[in-house]
């Protein structure tokens, strides 16, 4: 299959010898790995370590309990990450999960989450790319930390601009009553807009859930709205903690 089908580096998207893993040693080398200082909350690198928390973090309050990323989100990832979203280069999934657990295995195995959940895409996306990048990230991920997959759960009932054209207010209008657990789809319980009503309701405060711990799954954390809109509903449905795991996070403008 490699001779018939060459596997390419994620970096450079040439040809990787047979003899030779996943990635050019030297394209490896290049990438620009999450370090410390960074926030404590979202994990996005901060400037200095006197910064517990992000300016995005500092400014928005946020519903899941904290996140990492593997690698800061520059231009060798954006053009790896759009050949692997764009281009068909599923392969690159392999890679990608392999540096996840690598650098954040320990700490997902002291999460002890009940489920990894990918980030959903809306049915048609997932039609015209033949796949949802999100979900072959979690399902290897689980594969290799033998953590279970939901990829069911967690619905994206609605198509919506792509977050990278908005500005951060309107990333989080533009996620609104957007995502929902599939059960509880005619319900209408579980939108962010609706969390604080819910949480004085009987049937929200005796709900119980087969998943207490989230882990979601993404790509790429920007401002935190689409991971933020996923965990309130989560969250909405009796979710207790939820985490999350990407590719890829931009560095702290703001200081």
């Amino acid at each position: 299959m490699d001779i018939l089908y060459p596997r390419r580096c994620p970096v450079c998207h040439d040809i990787l010898k047979l003899s030779e893993g996943p990635v050019h040693s030297a394209c490896q080398a290049k990438l620009k790995y999450v370090q410390e200082p960074v926030c404590y909350r979202c994990g996005k690198p901060v400037l200095t370590g006197d910064d517990e928390y992000c300016s995005d973090c500092m400014a928005r309050r946020h519903y899941y309990e904290s996140g990492h990323a593997v690698w800061v989100y520059d231009a060798l990832m954006q053009k790896s990450i759009a050949m692997y979203k764009y281009h068909g280069a599923k392969e690159y999934a392999d890679f990608y999960a392999q540096q996840m657990a690598a650098m954040y295995g320990s700490w997902i195995k002291s999460l002890n989450p009940d489920v990894l959940i990918p980030v959903p895409v809306h049915w048609k996306k997932k039609c015209q790319r033949g796949y949802n990048q999100a979900e072959l990230l979690a399902k290897r991920l689980g594969m290799q930390l033998h953590f279970p997959v939901d990829t069911k759960y967690l619905v994206r009932g609605q198509w919506t601009k792509p977050q990278k054209t908005l500005t951060p207010a309107q990333r989080y209008e533009n996620l609104k009553n957007v995502f929902y657990i599939k059960k509880y789809k005619k319900r209408k319980l579980l939108t962010q807009n609706t969390i604080k009503k819910l949480r004085s309701l009987k049937t929200f405060k005796t709900r119980k859930t087969k998943y207490p711990v989230v882990l979601l799954i993404d790509d790429i954390y920007t401002t935190g709205s689409t991971i933020d809109a996923c965990a309130s509903v989560l969250k909405a449905a009796g979710t207790e903690r939820v985490y999350y795991l990407s590719l890829c996070i931009g560095s702290d403008a703001g200081g």
